[in-house]
């Protein structure tokens, strides 16, 4: 990976988006502090916005002070949001972490609108990406699919400008540039599948194979993701749903079944489905193929799966 010291510049398949407006997802930790400056550096229209998970107590009121401070220095303007992570959790019936994530999103686009844009940029990185890759990988949701630098979704252009730089190469950039951050303690306990993966099984992988397993991890991820383009792109010729957008169940079950999964995974990607694996897709092929199968199937994020009049829809519950 890359070490450029204050010269760190974004990823380039970055760069032609991030001329307007963007907004940062400001968490006040390394990584968001880093990526507040290098798009500063890139000359571009910077807002920031903080999201509260009102999960740490006094430790999270104090990032976001740390991160309302550092947006007056730099000039930036910035909003915050608090929300109650367990309580939505608790009522979408996931995880706290997908339910922050999933929260921490809608806000950040919600936030991008009001700044007259439609960019947003995360300060996911290298080393994110090995875990994302192992994580889904040992999950069975999508083989060693990776992160992309820019992502569209629901008329929002993710961006990760930083995805192909190391923990290593950010920090030593923010110390070149005498800038602090804060960090999160429990980014450093081993109580969740993420933190777990980062603290113990990367790690032991590095002492396994006598190498950093990051970048190889990483390349894996990169073509993989080439290869899900084009099968995207096929996907998308073929006359797949009807003009409501529900799955037109007679063309695919005449698939062979190694399509129709594929089908069904890019079905349930479109309708933005979380926490989407294996399980999910082989129940999702039974119902469509076995009309004595149930007719519904709740899903993740609140949303419900039915077969109905030779279509198969998803919607919210």
């Amino acid at each position: 990976m890359k070490n450029k010291g204050t010269s760190l510049l974004p990823h380039p398949a970055c760069l032609p988006h991030l001329h307007g407006a963007v907004l940062v997802g400001l968490s006040g930790g390394r990584d968001s502090v880093a990526l507040l400056h290098v798009l500063l550096q890139q000359g571009c229209c910077v807002h920031a916005c903080h999201v509260h998970h009102g999960i740490r107590g006094t430790a999270a009121d104090a990032d976001a002070e740390f991160c309302r401070t550092l947006c007056e220095r730099l000039n930036v303007p910035f909003e915050q949001h608090r929300i109650n992570v367990p309580a939505l959790a608790e009522a979408r019936r996931v995880s706290l972490e997908t339910a922050a994530r999933t929260a921490r999103r809608e806000l950040l686009a919600a936030a991008a609108a009001r700044c007259g844009t439609n960019c947003v940029a995360l300060a996911h990185h290298a080393d994110d990406q090995a875990e994302t890759v192992l994580f889904r990988l040992a999950r069975g949701a999508a083989g060693y699919r990776g992160m992309q630098p820019i992502h569209a979704a629901q008329g929002i252009l993710w961006l990760r400008p930083l995805l192909e730089y190391t923990r290593s190469n950010i920090t030593h950039y923010l110390e070149a540039l005498g800038e602090s951050w804060v960090e999160d303690a429990t980014n450093a306990v081993a109580d969740v599948a993420r933190n777990r993966i980062r603290l113990e099984v990367l790690p032991a992988l590095n002492r396994a194979l006598e190498r950093d397993v990051a970048p190889i991890l990483n390349r894996s991820a990169a073509q993989q993701a080439d290869t899900l383009a084009a099968l995207a792109e096929a996907l998308d010729l073929l006359p797949l749903t009807d003009p409501q957008g529900r799955l037109y169940l007679p063309f695919v079950q005449q698939q062979p079944q190694a399509l129709r999964k594929a089908i069904l995974h890019h079905y349930l990607q479109a309708h933005a489905v979380p926490q989407i694996d294996e399980t999910m897709v082989l129940a999702l092929d039974s119902m469509i193929c076995d009309t004595s199968a149930p007719a519904r199937r709740c899903l993740p994020g609140g949303l419900m799966a039915a077969r109905r009049q030779k279509r198969l829809c998803i919607f919210t519950v």
